[in-house]
């Protein structure tokens, strides 16, 4: 089977699903997505869990990967864990999924003659797709990593298109070649956290489309952010996501191995809130997120040794932690809390607040920017 039946094939995929955006069509059909991944890559099998797939191996099967509606994994801790170990602990660059890659250059809304400029290149196939879409001199593209900056760069050239690729911190932007009609990411910003040389270098009217996140997790909306010309840009999800954090925003590691949940050094309290609602699904989860930054949370089921759930928050940055201990009995629920920040109150208030609004779904919220300040409502 030829390249171009192979896309023709996944471009029928992605149709069945009404996912391929008219003005996106002879772009996609016209940029191989396999010229873009490295020979050796992984994929994630039935389970979800990636496995090594070698290009020199198995031909056949590495060239179906590329041309089947999954992402395709490149890099896992930065590097560090090399191919085929399977150990590694964060994917940190990939191929997106198509469809993905297709619904955010659809929110992008381009038109020809703009230019954008692309955080996160990457493998390079996304700016591949921008330039065949608009040409390659109106692309620029940032990686912060030399190794993926310095393939995607050849992987460009080589396929005909020359797209200006820098290697660097994304959320510094590019200067040189401001404005630009629109502005997209491929890595997450924590909400807050946006640099705001986005919307400085950005065109009045233009155009920022990115994933944002919090440290709570749950699913992420994608949101497409309109620049005014005072400097501001105001912005609401137009879908949800997947997507690594952009790396100088990484929720920081931490673990519970030094924790004691019956410290008697922490607060003890009680609180007649179910402890698991806060953390029960995406939309909560997100609502707790913008209201109480730098705190995440871990369940430990009941063990032979403990019959009661544990529901942790922590503040990764700053050492404050807090416990809620719960079971069947509706009897108030016993709370600890250590630290110069009282995490539990605060997740709780945040909770309270959200449901005293009406449980207000993560599509309905609205972000805005401005020199000073980022605020969400």
């Amino acid at each position: 089977m030829t390249t171009a039946m192979m896309i023709e094939r996944l471009v029928a995929e992605l149709d069945a699903a009404d996912a391929v955006p008219m003005a996106w069509r002879p772009a996609f059909l016209a940029v191989p997505r396999h010229a873009f991944l490295p020979p050796q890559v992984w994929v994630d099998d039935e389970q979800g869990k990636p496995q090594p797939l070698s290009c020199h191996d198995n031909p056949d099967r590495w060239l179906k990967a590329a041309y089947r509606n999954v992402p395709v994994l490149i890099q896992f801790d930065d590097g560090k864990t090399r191919w085929p170990d399977t150990s590694g602990e964060l994917c940190t660059s990939s191929a997106s999924k198509p469809d993905l890659v297709l619904s955010m250059l659809a929110a992008l809304d381009v038109h020809d003659g703009h230019t954008v400029l692309e955080i996160g290149t990457g493998t390079g196939y996304n700016a591949a797709l921008l330039a065949a879409r608009l040409g390659a001199p109106n692309v620029t593209t940032v990686e912060i990593d030399p190794v993926l900056a310095t393939a995607a760069h050849a992987a460009l050239n080589a396929s005909g298109f020359p797209v200006t690729v820098l290697t660097g911190d994304g959320t510094q932007c590019h200067p040189a070649n401001a404005p630009y009609d629109r502005v997209i990411a491929t890595a997450a910003v924590r909400v807050g956290e946006l640099p705001h040389s986005w919307v400085a270098q950005t065109r009045p009217g233009g155009v920022i489309v990115t994933p944002m996140r919090t440290d709570f997790g749950g699913s992420l909306p994608l949101v497409r952010f309109i620049v005014e010309g005072d400097g501001t840009a105001t912005g609401r999800p137009v879908g949800r996501v997947g997507f690594m954090a952009v790396r100088s925003q990484r929720t920081p590691g931490w673990t519970l191995d030094h924790l004691n949940a019956d410290d008697p050094a922490a607060e003890l309290s009680t609180t007649t809130l179910k402890p698991w609602r806060v953390a029960e699904n995406h939309d909560v989860r997100w609502a707790i997120g913008t209201r109480v930054p730098r705190c995440v949370w871990e369940h430990q089921p009941p063990t032979d040794d403990r019959k009661h759930h544990l529901l942790w928050l922590l503040d990764p940055t700053g050492g404050s932690w807090a416990v809620a201990r719960y079971d069947s009995s509706r009897d108030p629920r016993q709370i600890r809390q250590h630290g110069p920040r009282r995490l539990w109150d605060e997740v709780e208030a945040a909770f309270r607040s959200w449901a005293a609004a009406g449980k207000p779904p993560l599509d309905r919220s609205q972000i805005t920017i401005t020199p000073d300040s980022q605020a969400i409502s």
